[in-house]
Order: C-alpha cells, then sequence, then structure tokens
C-alpha cells in the first residue's frame, strides 16, 4: 500500500513560524509592508505575501493620486480593503494567499 503524500510542494516547509506569520500579516499594512519588503532573508510563504502586499500598496498609491475621481477612489480602496483582509487572515493561519490576475502577474514562474 502507497503512503500518502503531503499536501504541500516540497520547497514549502509544513510548519510556519510566528515571525514568518508576523512578516506575510505587515506586507498587506501600507507603510509597514517595506519591513518584510526590505528583509533579505524571506521564505518562500513570506515572499509571496510580500509581493502580493506590495502590489495593493502600489494600486493603494495610485488610487491616491486618482482620488480627485471620487467614486474610483472609494472603490479601488474597498477591494484593496478586503484584499488586504484576506491576506491578513490568510497570513496569521499560515496559508498562501491567492488573488485573480494580481498574483499571476508578479508570481515568479
Amino acid at each position: 500500500m502507497t503512503e500518502p503524500t503531503s499536501p504541500l510542494p516540497p520547497h514549502i516547509p509544513s510548519e510556519i513560524t510566528e515571525e514568518e506569520k508576523l512578516q506575510a500579516v505587515l506586507a498587506y499594512v501600507p507603510v509597514l509592508c517595506l519591513i518584510p519588503f526590505l528583509k533579505t532573508d524571506r521564505t518562500d510563504f513570506v515572499s509571496a505575501h510580500v509581493r502580493l502586499g506590495m502590489t495593493l500598496f502600489v494600486i493603494e498609491i495610485f488610487a491616491l493620486i486618482l482620488r480627485y475621481l471620487r467614486v474610483v477612489w472609494d472603490v479601488v480602496i474597498l477591494l484593496c480593503v478586503i484584499a488586504a483582509l484576506a491576506g491578513i487572515i490568510n497570513g496569521v493561519r499560515g496559508r498562501h494567499f491567492w488573488l485573480p490576475y494580481l498574483s499571476d502577474l508578479f508570481s515568479r514562474r
């Protein structure tokens, strides 16, 4: 009988440390996302969250520039906040977070 395989790919550790979870959460907080971004020894888990968090941060900055279009500002910021909260929740749980189009656009494939 064959042994069950691990659901995680081999390059992803099965245990995520508390420090990695904290860095994943910080990746979604505007301006504080620079802390894990500037850190050089990131794991794949943290790097994935940092890439998505920095993408959301850049989108928020563009929305700030376009704030004279009130409806665009409100919708973009609302979507960024929802995505950031979902990323924070998944980071605390030690899971990867994927957003259609944005995650694919900035992935390392």
